[in-house]
């Protein structure tokens, strides 16, 4: 037998030949909350004085003995949200603390005071439970509608629903309460919050929020309830236009 003979045949007519592999992608992780690069959870918010902290955390604790589905706020951490920012780069949370000072202090110092319950988005399905203001609103809508604008201009997109201030008690869970399901909830809201004979929204005793400041705020999401950090203050009416 000759040595070709003897060799084996080549299978590349039977065969395909193989394509090379596709390097492998590896995944990468989100930087970790505390890294220097993390988004910052941002927020905009006119702080509360303590009158009006303790007078929502009564009121608070009151509906609460109601047993409804819902997940109160906590009272020392209650604020008047202007805009939410959502997850931010750094970089550009540097240029919102730049940028708004000078909107601010266009606006000159004012004051509100608390007013009626209410909800959102109504009460036939109420999803937030809220607590009104009196006073002068428009100034308050100027001064946020001025703030939203600018932040448009770094490329930060504001929020689709119109502005509505309010402070928020508690926000509806999805489960069943203690002692109220969530389908029956409409009503028992509705009862507590509307007087029956009048139609009138009920209203506890008034406190009033004088709106001095507007703060960056972070939120920290984890465990338990929300934890928030003061980034920035920036004063209405104020000459001096750098951020504190």
């Amino acid at each position: 037998m000759s040595v070709s003979s003897a060799m084996p045949k080549r299978l590349d007519h039977i065969l395909p030949p193989m394509s090379p592999r596709a390097p492998r992608h590896q995944k990468t992780r989100p930087p970790a909350s505390d890294a220097v690069d993390a988004p910052l959870r941002l927020f905009l918010a006119v702080s509360l004085p303590e009158d009006v902290k303790h007078l929502a955390g009564a009121e608070i604790e009151r509906l609460r003995e109601h047993g409804w589905p819902v997940r109160w706020v906590q009272p020392e951490a209650a604020h008047l949200t202007l805009h939410f920012l959502g997850e931010t780069e750094p970089e550009r949370a540097e240029l919102v603390r730049l940028a708004l000072p000078g909107v601010v202090a266009a606006h000159a110092p004012f004051d509100l005071r608390t007013a009626a319950f209410g909800v959102f988005p109504s009460f036939r399905r109420p999803r937030v439970l809220w607590l009104g203001l009196h006073g002068p609103v428009h100034r308050l809508e100027s001064l946020q509608q001025d703030v939203v604008r600018s932040l448009r201009g770094l490329g930060i997109a504001g929020a689709e629903e119109p502005f509505h201030a309010h402070i928020t008690l508690g926000r509806v869970r999805d489960a069943d309460g203690e002692a109220v399901r969530v389908r029956d909830l409409p009503e028992r809201v509705k009862a507590a919050f509307v007087d029956r004979e009048t139609g009138a929204a009920i209203a506890p005793p008034a406190a009033p929020i004088p709106v001095r400041e507007v703060h960056l705020m972070r939120s920290h999401l984890g465990h338990g309830p929300p934890r928030y950090e003061r980034i920035a203050s920036f004063p209405l009416g104020s000459r001096d236009s750098e951020p504190r």
